[in-house]
């Protein structure tokens, strides 16, 4: 088996983890932004020679649609480092937030079977080939790596955790009712969320077919598209949330 991949056991206790916990957050979908008080300014990237250097990376590889959704992880990862009042590497979180999704869709790699695995060598000798500190890029590695995984990655470290979070919030809504309306409003106001869904879907369904036993063909097997349909961001972007609105 290539590296990423998971057997059949391994499938089936994703499928299971996946399952129970969107039943667990469903009640959670429907709920008010939260009331708490969330930074109100945009947070403002590492003004670095490999930030600057990642972000036209990330221009170069990625839509504009899965490009915004890179953004919004950096700013949603960001918001929940403080709410959760945990201290983080901003380097290390905005260049993994930038090439995340860098392998989604990419050509069959004879050795690598899951595009998160893939994307994080990349991202990693990324890091290294810019003289980035070989620790950052491992922290990048492990975040890239992790961002799939059905839980929190918390023993990855704070930015694999940061990064996970904020990808399921904005893919799926998860955590999103943690938030203010403010910060929400803020961030799809600077980073539209248009046509971001159907893109995804679309790069999902096309990892699925590259890799199939991948964790991310599994979770989009598991119930993924609903998930993305049930995302309540996106339902008060096109105005058919009225809780939300």
């Amino acid at each position: 088996m290539r590296i990423g991949e998971l057997h059949r056991r391994q499938q089936l206790g994703v499928v299971g983890a996946a399952l129970a916990g969107q039943i667990r957050s469903a009640p959670a979908l429907f709920r008010q932004p939260a009331h708490t008080a969330n930074p109100a300014g945009r947070p403002t990237p590492p003004d670095s020679r490999l930030c600057r250097d990642a972000l036209a990376e990330a221009h170069t590889l990625l839509s504009s649609t899965i490009l915004a959704h890179s953004l919004r992880c950096w700013e949603f990862g960001v918001a929940l480092a403080e709410l959760d009042g945990l201290l983080f590497d901003p380097e290390s979180l905005y260049v993994a937030c930038l090439l995340h999704d860098a392998a989604l869709g990419a050509d069959h790699d004879p050795h690598i079977g899951c595009f998160a695995a893939l994307g994080a060598v990349r991202a990693r000798e990324f890091v290294l080939r810019h003289d980035g500190p070989p620790p950052m890029g491992d922290r990048i590695h492990d975040a890239v790596a992790r961002h799939m995984d059905v839980a929190t990655p918390v023993d990855a470290g704070t930015e694999a955790a940061l990064l996970h979070d904020a990808a399921h919030l904005d893919v799926v809504g998860a955590r999103s009712h943690e938030l203010s309306r403010e910060v929400l409003t803020r961030v799809h106001t600077d980073l539209p969320r248009v046509g971001f869904a159907s893109d995804f879907s679309r790069a999902m369904r096309i990892e699925s077919r590259l890799r199939p036993r991948s964790i991310a063909a599994t979770m989009w097997r598991a119930g993924m598209p609903a998930a993305i349909a049930l995302n309540p961001l996106e339902r008060r972007a096109q105005g058919t949330d009225p809780v939300r609105r």
